[in-house]
């Protein structure tokens, strides 16, 4: 299946038509996030790589089905950590992030959605076993189509 990943579409987005802070950041971001829907609802498959809020994911991926979540969870102070050391195109404006560990935290709560279809949670302390998962996945597809 074809990845489709919202860094990509807003780093291109970035390098066509600039960036500058955290509020443009937060402004390409939303279309970032129209473009991943769209292009999802004309895939036949497809993984759909996002970090989703529980308030605008359902909305956003109204007609595609069938969907898999897969959650990649991880104590919020790893994930926090991973989070502050990457290295992003500057267009994310990661400097200018006020994310902290609490929020982190807070965050963590509202995963998984749980309200697109089956969940497969997959613990990202350490490597994912990548066929597995994909297995794992397909199956889920296979019983949701049923």
């Amino acid at each position: 299946m074809p990845l489709v990943s919202k860094d990509a579409i807003k780093e291109s987005l970035f390098d066509s038509l600039g960036y500058g802070g955290w509020d443009r950041s937060k402004i390409v971001s939303r279309a970032a996030d129209a473009a991943i829907s769209a292009l999802a609802k004309g895939l036949d498959g497809a993984v759909l790589d996002n970090f989703w809020s529980p308030e605008t994911a359902g909305s956003m991926l109204r007609g595609v089905r069938p969907t898999v979540e897969v959650f990649c969870n991880c104590p919020a102070e790893l994930a926090f950590e991973r989070f502050r050391s990457r290295t992003r195109h500057p267009g994310h404006a990661d400097e200018e992030n006020t994310a902290s560990l609490e929020s982190f935290r807070t965050q963590a709560r509202w995963f998984p959605i749980g309200r697109l279809g089956p969940v497969i949670e997959v613990s990202t302390i350490s490597a994912v076993d990548i066929s597995t998962l994909a297995h794992r996945v397909e199956t889920a597809l296979t019983d949701a189509a049923k």
